[in-house]
């Protein structure tokens, strides 16, 4: 089963990532609760058949790798700033803070390539 529409369901993915983001930004590690509006997306938006199944599975693939390809870009960033410029370690939030965000980060980065994509798989 896939959502009918899903450029809107990447869009939710979007929306909740980034509000999660902000969320953990105001409240700590407490902020990732803002995670629970990703299980109404189901009851939210209408689901239907796969049609051709090796199309779409080949779209999840590519969205899917591309998103951790970014986020492991990210943490490889993150390490790389904490270990070799310490002025810029004094700015960052704890490190413990640094790795929640990566939650929410994958799936606003999910959100946004597989909006870009959908238009592959609609043709």
């Amino acid at each position: 089963m896939k959502y009918k529409n899903l450029t809107l369901a990447f869009l939710f993915e979007i929306v909740v990532g980034f509000g999660t983001i902000l969320s953990i930004s105001l409240l700590g590690y407490k902020g990732l609760a803002a995670l629970a509006v990703l299980a109404l997306r189901p009851f939210i938006l209408e689901q239907e058949q796969i049609k051709d199944e090796k199309l779409y599975l080949q779209f999840s693939y590519k969205v899917l790798s591309n998103s951790l390809i970014i986020i492991f870009l990210m943490i490889v960033f993150e390490i790389i700033i904490i270990q070799f410029i310490p002025n810029w370690k004094a700015k960052l939030p704890p490190l413990e803070n640094l790795l929640i965000i990566i939650i929410p980060f994958f799936l606003l980065t999910h959100g946004v390539i597989g909006y870009i994509n959908t238009s592959i798989l609609n043709k």
